[in-house]
């Protein structure tokens, strides 16, 4: 019995270091094409299915918040932290969105960067103390 757990044990964490293996290429590829060619880029994300832009940061967000839950209910934690990272992202989008300087409170530059930051973490915890 303990074999096969140890079994099931091993193949999850082949999936996830899979999947965690096509998303970092993935985003090594964005990074590359949006270096190469940022003015090509700016405008293909501005055009991305004539959506407005916070049109799409919902659509982040509430995808974030989808991947969240299921990974609520799973064993395995990488959805959590991907759903929390899609949703401070998205919180950095509107924040772009409405323009950065309207969230640096007291003078501190530093708080529209934190904001994100700290939903994440606070996500992270809800997971950590909710998770299966």
């Amino acid at each position: 019995m303990a074999e096969h757990e140890t079994e099931w044990e091993h193949k999850d964490k082949m999936w996830t270091y899979l999947i965690f293996a096509f998303l970092f290429v993935g985003i090594i590829i964005a990074i590359n094409v949006v270096w190469k060619n940022p003015s090509g880029a700016e405008s293909a994300f501005k055009n991305f299915l004539g959506l407005p832009s916070y049109v799409l940061a919902l659509v982040l967000l509430l995808l974030g918040a989808l991947i969240f839950w299921v990974g609520l209910k799973m064993e395995p934690d990488w959805p959590e932290a991907l759903g929390a990272a899609m949703i401070a992202g998205s919180i950095a989008w509107f924040e772009k969105i409405v323009g950065w300087s309207h969230f640096d409170f007291g003078g501190l530059v530093v708080i529209p960067y934190l904001i994100p930051l700290f939903a994440f973490v606070l996500l992270l915890m809800y997971a950590v103390r909710n998770s299966r």
